[in-house]
């Protein structure tokens, strides 16, 4: 294992730690807050088909409410998809969020829905998960890639939601990652220097 891959594991196991024990009351109050944040941004009011992440996992900032919101708003939303047999992420159009069941991982995904390469649907804006962020917008996920894959299919703004404990000093990159635009957390808003 190469010393990137070192630190990287080390951190995640860090952040996943201090995740696991954030209180659930926390957790709602500060995605309501992260939810605001996102929806006073002109990348929000002005996209017309976000890809949300279903956050719905202990100390993950939750989005259905987002999800909800946007549908609400009018907006097409897109989710993220593992699939089972192949390890790949597609994209799956969400209709009705009432509609979702636990997939890979337990991740809520809409149940029988047609999937889509991602590069395949007109997203517009991609709100990303991710272990641990820094200020110039470096991402940890959980390793597999999923999310590189994802946001170099197409060239669109992305923002990670986030709790202030996932912002580290420094998150060591590799040529295939890709950086965010926008990181947001409960007290917020990081905007990168590039």
């Amino acid at each position: 294992m190469d010393s990137i891959t070192e630190k990287k594991a080390a951190l995640r196991k860090t952040v996943l730690s201090r995740r696991a024990s954030l209180d659930p009351a926390v957790q709602a109050a500060g995605s309501i807050k992260i939810h605001e944040r996102l929806q006073a941004l002109p990348q929000w009011r002005e996209c017309a088909f976000p890809c949300i992440y279903i956050g719905s996992k202990p100390g993950e900032v939750a989005t259905l409410d987002l999800l909800r919101e946007a549908l609400d708003q009018g907006k097409q939303v897109c989710v993220p998809v593992i699939e089972p047999e192949s390890g790949r992420l597609f994209l799956a159009e969400v209709k009705d969020p009432d509609n979702l069941v636990p997939g890979h991982f337990g991740i809520l995904e809409p149940s029988g829905a047609e999937l889509h390469q991602p590069g395949a649907l007109a997203w517009d804006l991609a709100v990303v998960p991710g272990v641990a962020f820094d200020r110039q917008g470096h991402r940890i996920g959980f390793g597999k890639g999923y999310y590189d894959c994802l946001l170099s299919a197409r060239q669109t703004p992305r923002i990670a939601l986030a709790f202030s404990f996932q912002i580290v000093e420094e998150i060591p990159t590799s040529p295939h990652d890709i950086d965010m635009d926008l990181v947001l957390t409960e007290n917020e808003t990081i905007q990168p220097a590039r």
